[in-house]
């Protein structure tokens, strides 16, 4: 994970202690809304993965509220994860990078095959990428 928060913290601009909650974000969406075994396999591939997910997933009922409501039905997982990302102090440009970021290390380390799955297994999360 190391290698991935340095890339993130390079292409977003920021340092590498800011990158590694947006990267803990992204993978705690995949981690609690991919198909399971799926998103087990791509982990496996992506040593630390799961450990950063279940780390920044422990923030999901933080937000409480209409915002914590909304983001568990409403706008869905990704809108929700989008709203996090946010709050971290990026902005669309970046998050968009972040995404990118990720996806290209995943498709590294996984496959092209595998990424598209775990991606395809989370609604509504293409429209974003």
């Amino acid at each position: 994970m190391d290698e991935l928060i340095g890339q993130v913290a390079e292409k977003l601009n920021i340092d590498a202690d800011a990158a590694e909650r947006p990267v803990g974000i992204l993978l705690s969406l995949v981690k609690s809304h991919g198909d399971q075994n799926k998103v087990d396999e791509l982990f496996e591939k992506m040593p630390g993965a799961s450990e950063l997910a279940a780390r920044f997933g422990s923030e999901e009922g933080r937000s409480g509220g209409l915002f914590g409501m909304l983001g568990g039905g409403l706008m869905g997982a990704p809108l929700a994860a989008l709203a996090k990302l946010q709050a971290t102090g990026l902005d669309m440009q970046q998050i968009k990078a972040l995404g990118q970021t990720v996806l290209g290390h995943a498709k590294e380390n996984a496959g092209e095959d595998l990424v598209r799955e775990v991606t395809s297994s989370i609604p509504g999360l293409n429209s974003y990428l």
